[in-house]
């Protein structure tokens, strides 16, 4: 006999609508539209992607991955403008995150 009081106790209580509702409540916490962004917001960015010096400067991103909002920290290790992507070094990753301009909503330089 299994002790478990959670999801098998009140699974087979539950109608297949409620079921397949809760799971697609489930698929779509965390996942986030992103922001429309105007044409001064979209300069700004620009200004602020121009500043980073490659190995020097620190940022905080918030930035689109998939469907989902990330943030990430670090150092700014590569720029390559002609792929339009820069490259993040953060602490916790054995490898820098490749993030395309188009998918960054906000920069903070530190």
């Amino acid at each position: 006999m299994v002790n478990d009081r959670g999801k098998i106790k009140w699974t087979s209580l539950m109608l297949p609508e409620h079921v397949e509702m809760l799971q697609q409540m489930g698929r779509e916490i965390g996942k986030a539209t992103p922001p429309i962004m105007d044409e001064q917001q979209l300069e700004e960015l620009e200004q602020k992607v121009r500043y980073i010096q490659v190995g020097k400067t620190k940022a905080s991103m918030m930035y689109r991955k998939g469907r989902n909002v990330e943030n990430a920290s670090g150092i700014v290790t590569g720029l390559k403008q002609s792929e339009q992507y820069l490259l993040l070094d953060t602490m916790d990753r054995l490898y820098p995150i490749r993030i395309p301009f188009d998918h960054i909503i906000d920069i903070t330089l530190h």
